[in-house]
């Protein structure tokens, strides 16, 4: 599939709208028992503009590995991108799938929301190393080069060594945090915006997000490996719901497993 970032696909729209098992299975036929805890009751087709928005399932590969996600989970609510790049889209609080239709219709307050995932196949040979690789871009540019703070909601932050970088370089370096496997190997990687000189921007109000201060809102690019799969997830979001790094993780494994097809 295509090696294109992606704040190709994502990224840059969601700035504009803002600023289980790993089991195979046979593609799910209709609205089964497993669509529930995804579709949230919406499942009724929507037609905009001559375009009806579905549930249907809609094939996609990535690497090996087939999938049948229901066609409002890819993020233009319809399928893969013309290159075969698979990114779906899902929403904060219950990281579900958004009702079929409202892609052309999604508000600033739905952007917020938003959480856009894609998968790319790595290779499981490559798995332990892609996220070292993934790491760094600016002058701090490997973990050894920055300092471990005490871990918090199971991250570990590595802040900018500030006895080796000049300050107006720590406004631009994203703050790392780092998550390894019992063995030591890197698992998860999410790099955001510096809360030192860029607040959130967003309030968690109960089940809403809203608008805070600042001029924009702050965003991580999440990045975490299906090691049994060999296939990569990057995922970006406001920078607000890093807290929940590990429910949104295990959401996407169920979407994985649940909509994966017999090889």
């Amino acid at each position: 599939m295509s090696s294109a970032p992606l704040y190709r696909y994502a990224r840059v729209a969601m700035v504009a709208v803002l600023a289980a098992t790993a089991c195979t299975r046979a593609p799910f036929k209709g609205k089964d028992e497993d669509i529930g805890p995804i579709l949230k009751g919406h499942t009724r087709p929507r037609t905009v503009e001559g375009r009806t928005y579905t549930v249907e399932p809609v094939e996609a590969s990535v690497g090996p590995y087939r999938f049948a996600f229901p066609a409002n989970l890819y993020y233009n609510q319809i399928a893969p991108f013309a290159d075969g790049a698979v990114v779906l889209t899902v929403m904060w609080p219950d990281f579900d799938a958004p009702p079929p239709g409202d892609y052309p219709f999604r508000t600033p307050e739905d952007g917020y929301r938003q959480v856009s995932v894609e998968f790319r196949y790595v290779g499981q040979a490559r798995t332990a190393e892609y996220l070292a690789q993934h790491i760094g871009s600016g002058s701090a540019q490997s973990l050894a080069e920055r300092v471990a703070l005490a871990p918090r909601q199971g991250l570990t932050q590595y802040a900018v060594d500030r006895s080796r970088v000049a300050a107006e370089m720590r406004q631009v370096e994203p703050d790392w945090y780092v998550a390894r496997a019992g063995d030591g190997q890197l698992r998860t990687f999410i790099s955001c915006d510096p809360s030192e000189y860029l607040p959130d921007g967003l309030l968690m109000e109960r089940r809403v997000l809203v608008r805070s201060n600042g001029d924009r809102v702050a965003m991580c690019r999440h990045s975490w490996v299906d090691v049994e799969r060999g296939i990569a997830v990057e995922m970006h979001y406001a920078r607000v719901m890093r807290v929940d790094w590990q429910r949104l993780e295990k959401a996407v494994r169920g979407v994985m497993g649940r909509y994966q097809m017999e090889r």
